[in-house]
Formats: structure tokens, C-alpha cells, sequence
């Protein structure tokens, strides 16, 4: 395998594209997203992967078609792993591409065979048209043939080492016949699996823009929220009182006056109106993508407008506790942040951070594809020296509207599941399942 960059800078954020068969970089040069590089993985005729730049803290892998076996293969740390029309055995008659269809492709390969194969790829003409002008002009047939040939023998001696996130199915796919690629994933219950009106020709950028966090459209909806969101988020809210019931519990057997406190996603005070009145910090920062009140808590405060995953992590600064609600599941790297904040606690001090996991919100997974990766409680219990409190809260409505109107009320925009669902179909009850992180720094 080669990589290959589209988008190359000093990001430490990796888009890992794996190509399908006979694409090069340019049928992906809209994969991009702001403050990701985006590399390109191709040329299958050796199934090594080569090291990639060390620079990469942050690495979400997206494989497509044939691509998907190839990524199946490498030992890549990633925190995301997006499968889109492929399944790891890619050459059956009942989990992957017909073995007929397989062997004749690679057999008859030729210039004319292969733009036969684009026009099935495609699906429509209107599509085709799309992904012509993407696609390579003078390709090595005699390459490609040997492509097939190295997939074909590796599936039958190559076990796939990782596990997957998300899978993206066409329902129009003729290359990876929709039906085997429903009878593969179904027996991965922990795969999100999204089925999408399409060709196996799918609009790849529309789907990392869908799973790559977007901080622009993020602080959009939180900042139209910025007036109702308190009086709407109800199980915020209860998710704030318990942080502070911890947090009182926590500080019961110490002085209430620590030295430096930091909130992450403060948001319009949701939290810090809970916080403010069991600790009195002398020094406060307070981090947020968007411009937040001054609250006047702390004899001396820091207020800083930044993308907080990358803030900490650049960060040398300490502090003795460290506070966040509702807000890392809107990060590249939820556990990894966990780390992140494991060290920057002072000895002796402590971090309380709320989530939500997998299964939050279900009843909208099946009207639209869920925009957040969401780690099962069990992920984050796994991470040394956290403790965890989990629940399930439901919230009624009296109407869909009314459930449209509470998600847009508290900075979520419910444009994703109402745009090609009708109102009648759409849920009247959403469930939340909230997890508290508790981190306790050890004394010196």
C-alpha cells in the first residue's frame, strides 16, 4: 500500500482515507474537513501499510469498497473506523462481491470492461457524470488486475484485527450487493449501520462531514440556543446537580477555597451556577468555542474562546479541579480527553465530566444517521482510575413538533432527522443515557 496526501500541515487530526479499487486521490480531493489532514491509502497489490507521520494524536479511518478488507488488515490506532460499501470478505457470494463477478472482472479486466464497471459503480448517469472527471484517466490495467488478484488471495490467510464504529450501506449498491453486505454487518451488533438511497458511487465527503465534528455548525446551534437552552435542558440540568452533589461530597472534608479551578464548555453558566455556590476558586478559567458571560466568581478569572480538546492538550498548566458538563461528546477524542485531563490534575485533586453513551437519543437512529460517535460506558470504565455514574432519563412530548422544538431549544439541530421524514413519523419521547466521569489525582 502507498499514502498518499491530499491536505498536509502541522494539524496533529488525520482523516484516513482507504481507497476503493481503481480511485486514486483525486476521486477524494472534497474529503477535508478544518483542522484535519487528509491522507489517501491505495494500490493494494501489497497489503502492508506503510508508518504514518507521528504527528497524529487524532486518527479516524474511513475505508471504502474494496478499501474496507485493506483497512481490516492494519494494526492503526484510530478512535473512529468508518466502513462504507464493503465488508471484510469481500469476495462471496453471500457477504461480499459475487465470486463470478469477482473472477470475471479480474480475468477480462480491460480499458472497455473497466469503464463498465465505473457506469455499475455509478448507478445513473447523472452520477456517472458526477465521478468521471474524479476518476483516473490512463489507468494500469495490468496494476488493477493485480489489485484484485493480491485482495482475492489475502482474504483466504489475513484475519482483520480491528473492530468497527460505523457502516455506511447503499441500498442501489451493484458492486457490493446491498442484501450480502446487510447479511455481514448484521451479526456486528456494536456497528451503527446506516443504510443511504444510493449507488455504490456514494457521496463519501457528505459522510465525513456528517461523522468529522464540525465546530462552526456546533457553536451555531448552541449560540441560537443561547436563550432558551436553560429553561429547556431539563436533564442537563439534572446532570449539573449531580456533578455538584459529588463535588460538595468531595470537598466536605477540605477547605471549600482551592487555587485553580477550570470549566470546559461553559456554555451560558449552566453548571457554573451550580459550582459557584460549593467552591470559591481564586483562580477560575473558564473555556467555551464561543464568548461566554463573566461570572465575577473568582478573584482572579481567564476566559478563553477555543477548541478545549486542543487547548488541553497544549496546555502545561495544572489545576485542582477540573469540571465539564454535557460537552465532550461533541469531541474528536472523548476518552483520549479523559487522558488528557488525568494530567492536568494536581496532586490530590479531582475532575468531574458528564457525557452521554451509546444508545442516547435511539429513538432518532432510525430516521437519521446519528451525527455523534458515541463510546459505550464500558469503553470509559476501562480508562485506569475513573469511576463512573451512569442513568437513563426519558422525556415525554406531547407532539414530534414539541420534540423538535425542545432539541432546537437546547442547541441541536433536528434538521438531519426532519428534512425527509414526515412529522407524523417521528418520535414523541427521547431518551437520554448520561454518564458522570469521577477522576481523583493521588496525594503527593
Amino acid at each position: 500500500m502507498k499514502i498518499e496526501f491530499i491536505k498536509r500541515g502541522a494539524e496533529t487530526r488525520l482523516i484516513l482515507l482507504f481507497a476503493g479499487w481503481s480511485t486514486d486521490t483525486r476521486y477524494y480531493k472534497d474529503c477535508i474537513a478544518d483542522g484535519w489532514d487528509t491522507a489517501v491509502v491505495s494500490d493494494y497489490r501489497d497489503l502492508s501499510m506503510p508508518d504514518l507521520p507521528s504527528q497524529y494524536s487524532t486518527i479516524y479511518i474511513f475505508a471504502y469498497s474494496l478499501g474496507v478488507f485493506a483497512a481490516s488488515l492494519c494494526d492503526i490506532k484510530a478512535v473512529a473506523k468508518i466502513a462504507i460499501c464493503g465488508s471484510q470478505i469481500p469476495v462471496s457470494d453471500e457477504f461480499g462481491i459475487p465470486i463470478a463477478v469477482f473472477n470475471s472482472t479480474s480475468e477480462a479486466l480491460s480499458a472497455e470492461s473497466l469503464k463498465k464497471f465505473h457506469r455499475r459503480m455509478a448507478g445513473d448517469r447523472a452520477t456517472l457524470s458526477r465521478i468521471a472527471p474524479l476518476l483516473p484517466s490512463s489507468p494500469d490495467i495490468d496494476i488493477l488486475k493485480e489489485e484484485l488478484r493480491a485482495i482475492k488471495d489475502a482474504q483466504g490467510v489475513s484475519k482483520p484485527v480491528f473492530e468497527w464504529n460505523k457502516v455506511y450501506l447503499a441500498k442501489h449498491d451493484r458492486i457490493f450487493p446491498f442484501e450480502n453486505l446487510k447479511r455481514f454487518w448484521e451479526v456486528f451488533p456494536n456497528v451503527v449501520k446506516v443504510a443511504v438511497e444510493s449507488s455504490h458511487a456514494i457521496d463519501i465527503s457528505k459522510i465525513i462531514k456528517e461523522v468529522i465534528p464540525d465546530h462552526t455548525s456546533i457553536g451555531e446551534g448552541f449560540s441560537l440556543a443561547a436563550e432558551t437552552y436553560k429553561e429547556n435542558a431539563i436533564v442537563q440540568a439534572e446532570i449539573c446537580n449531580k456533578i455538584g452533589e459529588i463535588l460538595r461530597h468531595k470537598l466536605s472534608d477540605r477547605k471549600s477555597q482551592i487555587d485553580y479551578l477550570l470549566e470546559i464548555g461553559v456554555g451560558r453558566g449552566l453548571l457554573t451556577d451550580v459550582w459557584r455556590c460549593i467552591v470559591k476558586p481564586i483562580n477560575a478559567t473558564y473555556v467555551d468555542l464561543l464568548p461566554t458571560p463573566r461570572f465575577g466568581i473568582a478573584k482572579n478569572e481567564e476566559y478563553i474562546v477555543a477548541d478545549a480538546e486542543e487547548w488541553l492538550n497544549k496546555s502545561s498548566v495544572k489545576y485542582d479541579i477540573i469540571l465539564s458538563a454535557s460537552t465532550i461528546q461533541w469531541f474528536a477524542d472523548p476518552l483520549g480527553f479523559i487522558k488528557t485531563v488525568k494530567d492536568h490534575l494536581n496532586p490530590g485533586g479531582c475532575a468531574v465530566i458528564s457525557t452521554f453513551v451509546k444508545g442516547n437519543l435511539h429513538q432518532l437512529d432510525e430516521i437519521r444517521p446519528c451525527p455523534l460517535l458515541y463510546h459505550t460506558s464500558e469503553e470509559y470504565k476501562e480508562i485506569p482510575d475513573v469511576r463512573v455514574e451512569e442513568w437513563e432519563q426519558t422525556l415525554s412530548f406531547s407532539s414530534p413538533r414539541e420534540m423538535l422544538m425542545h432539541l432546537r431549544h437546547t442547541g441541536v439541530s433536528p434538521r438531519r432527522c426532519s428534512s425527509s421524514v414526515p412529522l407524523t413519523s417521528l418520535p414523541t419521547e427521547l431518551t437520554y443515557r448520561p454518564l458522570i466521569l469521577i477522576i481523583d489525582a493521588p496525594n503527593p
